[in-house]
């Protein structure tokens, strides 16, 4: 499974990719935007390091994204866990300190990282135009 990995290194030659997420051609989605406010890369994309091919996770229809862009509290988390595959959101029995703060749970935690990485409102990340160009 990992023989074209090592031949591609070998011989410098790019690695021939199967597209497992697409997206409309009117739908506009920026990745860095997505990391820099604190989305980690399995709520999206889903236990990639369990995987052992990569599948699509989730639908990615705009009802599913809305389900975030309407509620980001419940998603987010340090920017420093973004790309931890193993992140917990934080509970009474896990609590988690960002900031010298303490959170018992992920609404707390959403709410100051909201304000934290200055998320603009809920109406204008569920304008259409956010999405779409």
């Amino acid at each position: 499974m990992l023989e074209p990995v090592r031949a591609s290194y070998r011989t410098g030659e790019s690695l021939q990719w199967t597209r497992v997420n697409q997206l409309p051609d009117f739908v506009y989605f920026n990745h860095s935007i997505h990391i820099n406010k604190g989305v980690g890369c399995n709520t999206c994309h889903g236990p990639v390091d369990q995987m052992p091919m990569m599948y699509q996770f989730a639908s990615l229809q705009m009802e599913w994204c809305l389900e975030c862009h309407r509620a980001p509290e419940k998603f987010l988390r340090p920017r420093s866990e973004v790309f931890n595959m193993r992140y917990h959101q934080p509970t009474a029995d896990l609590p988690l300190v960002v900031d010298g703060q303490s959170y018992t749970d992920q609404e707390s935690l959403g709410k100051a990282l909201v304000a934290k990485h200055k998320l603009r409102s809920v109406q204008d990340i569920t304008s259409c135009s956010t999405c779409h160009r």
